[in-house]
């Protein structure tokens, strides 16, 4: 009875984990990366390296008026998008249409690793 209720439960977690394990981001036509969530996600993280020489580029397919937050989670890095005015670590904001355009930035010498978080509700 338990060892059956047991393999239930793990069977559940390990498939809610490979639901929430991260896609990769694709490269557009444009030079920027779409960033795909995975099935059912509101959250969803990009790893990456920024250079002082070149701003990494994202794309995300939005719906118009949704709130969105995007912040770093790690790195010596920032941001701007094409909804907002300025440069960010964490910003919270409405989107003004369907896409979304965020770049990262770095004014510290050599290539340097960051995360990225995009939050949509």
């Amino acid at each position: 009875m338990f060892r059956s209720l047991l393999t239930a439960t793990a069977v559940a977690l390990t498939t809610a984990t490979a639901s929430l394990a991260p896609l990769p981001a694709q490269a557009t036509g444009h030079g920027c990366q779409t960033v795909q969530f995975p099935r059912g996600a509101y959250a969803h993280t990009v790893h990456g390296h920024a250079n002082p020489h070149q701003s990494q580029c994202y794309y995300l397919s939005v719906r118009h008026g949704q709130l969105a937050r995007v912040r770093i989670t790690y790195g010596p890095v920032f941001f701007s998008t094409t909804h907002t005015h300025g440069t960010y670590h964490d910003v919270e904001f409405r989107t003004v249409n369907g896409q979304l355009y965020v770049y990262v930035h770095t004014d510290q010498y050599g290539s340097h690793p960051y995360g990225i978080e995009f939050v949509f509700v």
